[in-house]
């Protein structure tokens, strides 16, 4: 079986405020997807794994890292989010770029508290694209999430910029991931993706069983829904858990 669910303030999930970014709940989410299947009688809990895609996977490694009831680990294009706001999506700026930002943060902050403003939002895709101006996998975003590919009523194309940009520029996914992430690790993602240095940075630095499958021609968003690269993930994924999740047979006393 598979469970999936709404992220806190997101979609149908409750909640306030909504449309909140918070990496440390998203984490959090994770450890109660597992709490709650452990109460299911037909799941064996030694044999529940994590498949993460996009930010998700850069969730999916924080939470694995902690809880050890996660016993084997899949990421799909993952995302490092906090480390993407911070140093741009190909990781070309330093930390230091994300000063400007907390400054606006600071400003806003003080407009909403001391003088009545509004609360900001920020997009997570460009609303208007343009093919020269953004990096291409935001171009592809705006394809994938704000048309009726896959346009949801309840994902709106905002997040709050006070409460989330700060939450999310102090996180790190891969934190300590060099000693703490002991559980088999198998990263897939494209080769034309402007994403994948974040899988290669997670494998080079993990040191727990790990396998980095690099798909020839996939772009990020292509994991998503494009069934070529979609059937190449599952297919890649399907005997890792296979082999991890297997219930090992008992010892004859």
């Amino acid at each position: 079986m598979a469970l999936a669910f709404d992220a806190s303030f997101q979609g149908d999930s409750g909640g306030e405020p909504h449309h909140l970014e918070d990496p440390y709940a998203r984490v959090e989410d994770v450890r109660a997807a597992v709490d709650h299947l452990q109460t299911l009688d037909y799941v064996d809990p030694e044999r529940i794994g994590a498949l993460g895609i996009c930010a998700g996977g850069g969730y999916a490694v924080n939470a694995a890292m902690t809880d050890y009831r996660i016993k084997a680990l899949t990421t799909v294009s993952a995302v490092n989010t906090s480390t993407s706001f911070r140093r741009s999506l190909y990781g070309t700026d330093s930390d230091a770029a994300a000063i400007p930002t907390l400054q606006s943060l600071a400003q806003q902050r003080t407009a909403q508290a001391a003088h009545g403003a509004e609360p900001a939002y920020l997009p997570y895709v460009p609303a208007e694209p343009d093919e020269n101006t953004p990096p291409r996998d935001l171009v592809e975003a705006h394809d994938y999430y704000l048309i009726p590919r896959a346009q949801h009523p309840n994902a709106k194309n905002k997040f709050l910029f006070t409460k989330s940009v700060s939450r999310i520029f102090t996180f790190d996914a891969f934190h300590m991931v060099e000693d703490l992430l002991t559980q088999p690790l198998l990263i897939v993602a494209g080769n034309e993706a402007g994403s994948l240095w974040m899988s290669t940075e997670l494998h080079g630095r993990a040191r727990s069983p790990k396998e980095l499958k690099v798909v020839e021609g996939g772009k990020h968003m292509d994991f998503y829904d494009v069934p070529k690269y979609v059937d190449q993930a599952i297919a890649t994924a399907t005997p890792f858990f296979t082999e991890h999740l297997t219930a090992q047979p008992a010892r004859q006393g």
